[in-house]
């Protein structure tokens, strides 16, 4: 059963319930996800690729200023529609680009590596799949200069504690001139953030059911999908937008092994969060992990923020 087992297996055992979002992405998942990038009220992609049009060529003339050539390090890369456009608009400032996509869905990387190929010549691609706690570690040392790139506004999943680690995480494989590219969603209308994961369409609400069917396809559990419940909430005094399932009726849920999940009438589990920022957390983010802000780029309406980190010291 391996890791994805063990997870679950202990998540549903804790009170309140939970279970990683990292594992909401199989190949369903994967095709799910990739239906909320599309929908009207899930506004921040179409953020990032303003940004992305407007700005890239100031980020690769910013980070040209230090290194000729550059090795371009992407966690959680996802399909590459996004980062193929920064990529080509990079590509005559550096004599030497190089390409390294990391993500946990091989069927993801596949796609990340035709739209790469396809719309970028002379790039050095290189596309690992795992976890990039463990992928990122595995990084050689290279003569080019190393920016990371951390985009989708990915951030928010993490609590404050694990931001700070994994900043320093990160700055663990950069030199002192090296670069960390960050996309931030900031606080906004809170309505407006309530809708983006609480569509009208109901994919948001497939794309976390999957998740129990995955454990029925992978893990030999038999829960009834029209049992539970998606219930997003957005909570505007901590700016932290959660997702959890919710249980509809008292039931046991049996896994392959052995293993029984019991839920109340109700009861929750806990998936994802997405945290919206204020500028003053970035700020303290950035002092907590020893990093320094070099340069923030904006899309129009200052909601949305690619912020360009170095290490301070």
């Amino acid at each position: 059963m391996g890791e994805f087992f063990e997870h679950v297996k202990e998540g549903l055992s804790k009170s309140p319930k939970e279970i990683s979002s990292r594992y909401f992405y199989d190949a369903k998942g994967d095709a799910l996800y990739q239906g909320i990038m599309k929908l009207d009220e899930y506004y921040l992609p179409r953020c990032e690729m303003q940004i992305i049009d407007d700005k890239s060529h100031q980020i690769a003339q910013d980070i040209a200023a230090q290194h000729s050539s550059l090795q371009v390090v992407e966690l959680g890369a996802g399909d590459g529609s996004k980062t193929k456009h920064l990529l080509k608009q990079f590509r005559p400032y550096f004599s030497d680009l190089e390409y390294v996509a990391m993500d946990i869905s091989e069927n993801v990387l596949d796609i990340n590596q035709t739209e790469i190929r396809n719309e970028i010549e002379s790039i050095d691609y290189n596309g690992i799949a795992g976890n990039y706690f463990e992928t990122y570690q595995s990084l050689t040392e290279t003569s080019n200069g190393r920016l990371v790139l951390f985009l989708g506004a990915n951030i928010g999943n993490y609590t404050t504690e694990e931001v700070i680690d994994f900043f320093k995480f990160v700055q663990s494989g950069l030199d002192r001139n090296d670069y960390f590219l960050v996309a931030f969603d900031l606080v906004k209308d809170p309505r407006k953030i309530l809708a983006a994961y609480d569509d009208s369409q109901g994919i948001t609400k497939q794309f976390n059911l999957n998740l129990l069917e995955r454990m029925n396809r992978e893990l030999g559990a038999n829960f009834d999908t029209r049992h539970f419940d998606h219930f997003p909430f957005y909570d505007p005094l901590t700016g932290i937008a959660s997702s959890q399932i919710i249980s509809m009726k008292k039931q046991t849920v049996d896994f392959s092994h052995g293993f029984s999940a019991s839920f109340d009438l109700y009861e929750a589990i806990h998936t994802e969060i997405s945290k919206k920022f204020f500028w003053s957390d970035i700020e303290e983010i950035a002092e907590e992990s020893n990093m320094h802000i070099a340069q923030n780029y904006f899309n129009t309406n200052k909601g949305y923020s690619f912020v360009l980190f170095q290490p301070a010291g």
